[in-house]
């Protein structure tokens, strides 16, 4: 059986372990810690794999945000497409959502950091604003889809996205300020209700 070694890993493989150790480097140290030598060392890879995999440590934290992202989305937002009740699908996946944080507050509050790193570095804003349209991107689309069966909302399902992004931002970032979740779950109560009863068909 011919051996496995670091160097014949696939590229995919090597993205996902720089990833990782990324995130490890920046839970002890903060993200100035992450240089590409401290990551690369973590991940227990040469710092030529770094920049075979990523062009800059820039690309590292897109591709960081990015796949926070995916997790965050996952199919939390598809019930509402095919859900009636519209105040109580956008209550399951308000609910799912602050799960996910709640699961890792001192994650998701590096992965916030990172956002807000990337709004105020010029280099790096446009990935920032590519995370937040990607995110309004799909709740839109699952929201056309709800239209398509149950009539048309109010408003566009453009503008109600936007709306369900905010929200869902906001009581995950008071949640992690607070980590009160009686607070958290009656704010996901009243911004379902007050949503889906003002762009009620």
């Amino acid at each position: 059986m011919a051996r496995t070694t670091r160097e014949h890993r696939p590229a995919a493989e090597r993205r996902e372990q720089l990833l990782d150790a990324a995130v490890a480097v920046m839970r002890e140290g903060g993200i100035s810690a992450a240089t590409t030598r401290v990551v690369a060392d973590r991940a227990g890879l040469p710092q030529g794999a770094f920049h075979y995999c990523f062009r800059s440590k820039d690309e590292l934290f897109a591709a960081l945000l990015d796949r926070e992202l995916d997790a965050s989305l996952g199919h939390v937002w598809d019930a509402v497409a095919d859900a009636q009740d519209l105040e109580e699908s956008i209550a399951v996946a308000l609910r799912a959502l602050l799960d996910h944080v709640r699961s890792d507050p001192e994650y998701h509050l590096l992965t916030a950091e990172l956002v807000d790193v990337a709004a105020r570095t010029p280099a790096l804003a446009h990935v920032a604003r590519r995370e937040h349209t990607a995110y309004v991107d799909h709740v839109e689309q699952r929201l056309r889809q709800w239209q398509e069966v149950n009539g048309d909302l109010s408003v566009s399902p453009r503008v109600l996205a936007e709306a369900l992004v905010a929200a869902s931002t906001g009581i995950s970032s008071a949640w992690l300020s607070s980590r009160d979740d009686e607070a958290a779950h009656a704010s996901v109560a009243l911004f379902s209700s007050a949503l889906a009863h003002a762009t009620a068909p």
